[in-house]
């Protein structure tokens, strides 16, 4: 197994001297990085997520509906749509980070609007 430096970032916690972060940086071979990350998928923060960073799941599950709006599906197909695709998209978040209320609502009303 290797390390993918070019995929790897230091993110340091201390908000010390940026002079010992670029040393560390250099001795690890890594870039420095900073939060907000993705990890698995997953944004991840040091404090509460923002509503921009939900959003973009959200964004992401109104866009597959969009594109099975104008197909001709009948109840029964719609219903296995949204239980093998849509729900799946939430779910994986949803067992990691907890969804604020407003998400959620989006979500299930959007859900409602495609049957």
């Amino acid at each position: 197994m290797k390390i993918s430096y070019n995929k790897s970032d230091l993110i340091t916690l201390d908000l010390g001297e940026e002079e010992y972060n670029n040393n560390y940086a250099k001795l690890f071979c890594y870039n420095i990085g900073s939060f907000p990350i993705k990890y698995l998928g997953v944004p991840l923060h040091f404090s509460k997520l923002k509503r921009e960073d939900i959003q973009q799941v959200v964004d992401k599950l109104i866009k597959r509906i969009a594109g099975w709006r104008g197909k001709l599906l009948s109840s029964a197909g719609k219903l296995t749509l949204l239980k093998s695709c849509l729900a799946n998209i939430p779910i994986y978040l949803l067992s990691v980070i907890k969804f604020p209320k407003w998400a959620i609502e989006n979500i299930n009303s959007q859900i409602g609007n495609f049957l």
